[in-house]
């Protein structure tokens, strides 16, 4: 049985050989997530965990299921922007 490598499935995202996926065509999974834990959160927005976790907690985004804590990324996102600087 032949190796399927990664340029045999240009295809299946609909391009060219040769040519190059658009990030259109490659969809991180993290992208189509609404919950994330505390420590991807920090590492998306580039932050501490410590800075993440008391945002998201002021930012009312936070469920706790059982002994996990999941961040709403979408209500977390709309309480960031009201920390937006205008010129």
């Amino acid at each position: 049985m032949a190796r399927k490598y990664y340029h045999d499935n240009y295809s299946v995202l609909g391009i060219e050989k040769g040519e190059l996926p658009t990030s259109s065509q490659k969809k991180a999974p993290e992208d189509e997530k609404i919950f994330v834990r505390y420590d991807e959160g920090a590492k998306r927005y580039s932050m501490c965990r410590n800075s993440f976790m008391r945002l998201a907690a002021d930012a009312g985004a936070v469920y706790k299921i059982n002994k996990i804590s999941l961040v709403n990324i979408k209500i977390f996102e709309e309480y960031l922007e009201t920390f937006r600087v205008e010129n």
